[in-house]
């Protein structure tokens, strides 16, 4: 925060569904403006066609009229040339639901509940996780007809198929950028590592699972921790870098949180280990 992609809302809220789109466009003309005179690779995560289908459709806004938006979106960065990576689910509820062992199951109770909401399902009289799993449905069939229309140079992945190496491998292959392996740490590095952390008020712990790094109870019930070098990880799936402290033996002592400041708060600090 503040998202360079999203403007903050009119004093009194929108007025029409025009108006925001008009706004949004008008910040994404304003960011390409800025990004333009610097020699940089931008990675707009989900800001493209996720964030708008998301906004708009639960809303039960017409297709077409989000479509239009992302359209206007793409061109609006247009001098930047960009090109769209599109990771693909084939069956929406399939994927809701490996999310939900993942999360834990009350973030996805959370959000069946919050489906109720939805105009999207309260216009078709559905509740709980019929709602929930109609609105993903109608969500990823629109995000997919929207890619296959839109004019820009795009990969689509099913992420179903493959693993995560062969997918960098052919993002990098699209995008022109040297493909390199993931570092490997050795599991005796990753051992020492592993243990019970605690900020004073949460605790964390810290597993190997399946030859990785998991960690518990930070952000999801589950979340791989992505190595970068040595003792320093990436937090999948968010902007959050995760740095270990170790002893002249390479045993953890302590991690630290670092990243941009987030919707709901900046990320956890620092976390000491339990004895």
């Amino acid at each position: 925060m503040p998202n360079p992609l999203v403007p903050a809302a009119p004093a009194g809220g929108y007025k029409s569904w025009e108006q925001f789109a008009d706004l949004r466009v008008e910040r994404w003309r304003a960011f390409a403006a800025a990004a333009g005179a610097h020699d940089v690779t931008i990675i707009p995560e989900s800001a493209l066609v996720q964030l708008p289908v998301f906004t708009m459709l639960r809303r039960d806004v017409d297709a077409a009229i989000i479509a239009g938006l992302v359209d206007r979106l793409a061109e609006a960065v247009a001098p930047l040339r960009p090109t769209l990576v599109y990771l693909a689910r084939r069956d929406p509820e399939a994927a809701l639901r490996a999310l939900g062992e993942r999360r834990g199951l009350s973030w996805l109770l959370h959000h069946a509940g919050n489906s109720d909401g939805y105009a999207f399902t309260q216009a078709r009289g559905l509740s709980g996780f019929d709602g929930l799993f109609a609105y993903w449905r109608a969500h990823s069939a629109l995000c997919e007809k929207i890619v296959e229309a839109i004019d820009v140079p795009k990969l689509v992945l099913d992420v179903t198929s493959d693993g995560w190496a062969e997918r960098r491998r052919r993002i990098c292959d699209f995008v022109d950028v040297r493909f390199e392996d993931e570092p490997a740490p050795e599991a005796a590095e990753l051992e020492r590592i592993a243990g019970r952390y605690r900020d004073g008020q949460r605790e964390v712990a810290v597993e190997v699972v399946g030859g990785r790094l998991v960690m518990r109870w930070i952000f999801w019930l589950d979340n791989a921790l992505l190595p970068v070098r040595r003792n320093v990880f990436d937090i999948e799936s968010w902007p959050v870098r995760v740095s270990f402290d170790t002893d002249a033996t390479g045993h953890g002592q302590a991690f630290q949180c670092a990243g941009p400041r987030l919707a709901w708060g900046a990320p956890p600090g620092v976390f000491k280990r339990i004895a």
